[in-house]
C-alpha cells in the first residue's frame, strides 16, 4: 500500500505540484462492472478570479483514478494520505454530502494531514428538500403518478408531454424538475369540457390525479425557487461576501424552515472556510459538477 498504486493515474503540473493553489474535487462512481471508481480533479483556487462562469471540464487537471470493489471511509483516506504524500497538500477538498468521504477527511485530520473541507452546494440542496419532503404524505403518491402517467403516454402521440426522468438514487437531486413539470401542466390546462376523441380528452384521462397534487407542488416550488437562484448564483461567481449578499433576500424567501435554515448554516459555515483560505473576496469554488461531468462523460 506504500506509495502511490499502479492503478493510480497521478499527473503533475510543470513546475508546481496539485497542492496549495488547487482544490480538489473528489467524488467515488459506479464503474467496471461491480468496481468503483474514485477519482480527484484540481481546480485552481482562484478560478472565479481569472474566469467568468462556473468551472467545468476545461479547468481542471486530472490528478488520480483508482478502482476497487467498494470504498470506505478508511479506504478513501489511505488513497488520499499516498495522493498527497506524490502531489502535496491541496488549498482544501470540494466534495458531496456522502458519509465515506467526510468520514476519510476526519481520519486525515486525525493523522496529523489538516485539509480543508468544501461542501458542494447541489448536494446540500438535494439533502435538505430530502429531510424536508420524504415524509410528506404525498409526496410518494406524487411520484408514482407521475410515473404511472409517464408510463402510460410511452410510445402514444402525447409522448412529448411525459414527465421528466428522475433516478431513485439520486432523486432530489433532479427532483425539481419534476414538479416544475407537473406546475407547467396544470397552468396550461384548459378548464371546461373537452370535446370527445379529443387529445385534450386523452390527456385527462392520464393526468386526472395531478389536482390532487397542486398545494404540494405550490408548495415546493415555492421553496426550490429561491434555492435554484443562489445555486446560479454562487455556481457561476463562486462564494464570497458580494454572492452572500446577493442571496441573503432569496434564503428569506424560502418558506420551509428547516430547508431555509439549513442553507443559512451552510452559508456561514462555508464562508468561514473561505475566509480561512483567503477566498472570500474573490469567490471560492462551491460545485462539483466538472467531476459529475468528467463521470458523464466516461459512462
Amino acid at each position: 500500500m506504500e506509495g502511490v498504486s499502479k492503478k493510480t493515474v497521478a499527473s503533475r503540473v510543470v513546475g508546481d505540484t496539485f497542492s496549495n493553489g488547487f482544490i480538489w474535487i473528489i467524488d467515488v462512481s459506479i464503474g467496471l462492472n461491480d468496481n468503483k471508481i474514485i477519482s480527484v480533479i484540481a481546480l485552481p483556487a482562484n478560478h472565479h478570479e481569472t474566469c467568468k462562469e462556473a468551472p467545468s471540464l476545461l479547468h481542471v487537471h486530472c490528478c488520480a483514478v483508482e478502482v476497487s470493489t467498494s470504498w470506505t471511509g478508511e479506504l478513501e483516506a489511505e488513497f488520499l494520505k499516498r495522493l498527497i504524500k506524490v502531489l502535496g497538500r491541496p488549498l482544501a477538498i470540494l466534495k458531496d454530502g456522502g458519509t465515506d468521504l467526510a468520514k476519510s477527511l476526519r481520519l486525515l485530520n486525525e493523522t496529523g494531514i489538516e485539509v480543508i473541507s468544501i461542501d458542494d452546494i447541489s448536494h446540500v440542496i438535494a439533502n435538505l428538500l430530502k429531510h424536508a419532503y420524504t415524509d410528506h404524505p404525498l409526496f410518494e403518491s406524487f411520484l408514482s403518478a407521475c410515473g404511472m402517467i409517464s408510463k402510460n403516454i410511452k410510445q402514444t402521440i402525447l409522448a412529448c408531454l411525459a414527465p421528466p426522468k428522475t433516478s431513485i438514487k439520486t432523486r432530489f437531486m433532479n427532483v425539481h424538475r419534476l414538479f416544475t413539470w407537473a406546475q407547467k401542466f396544470l397552468k396550461h390546462s384548459t378548464a371546461g369540457r373537452a370535446a370527445e376523441g379529443s387529445l385534450q380528452e386523452k390527456l385527462r384521462k392520464h393526468y386526472a390525479d395531478l389536482p390532487t397534487f397542486k398545494d404540494l407542488i405550490n408548495r415546493f416550488i415555492t421553496d426550490v425557487a429561491p434555492l435554484m437562484e443562489c445555486q446560479r448564483i454562487l455556481k457561476n461567481s463562486g462564494l464570497s461576501h458580494e454572492t452572500l449578499k446577493l442571496c441573503r433576500p432569496l434564503f428569506e424567501k424560502i418558506p420551509t424552515a428547516s430547508v431555509r435554515n439549513g442553507l443559512i448554516q451552510w452559508a456561514e459555515k462555508q464562508m468561514e472556510t473561505a475566509k480561512n483560505i483567503f477566498l472570500d473576496n474573490i469567490g471560492m469554488p462551491i460545485t462539483s459538477d466538472p467531476i459529475e461531468s468528467l463521470f458523464g462523460l466516461a459512462k
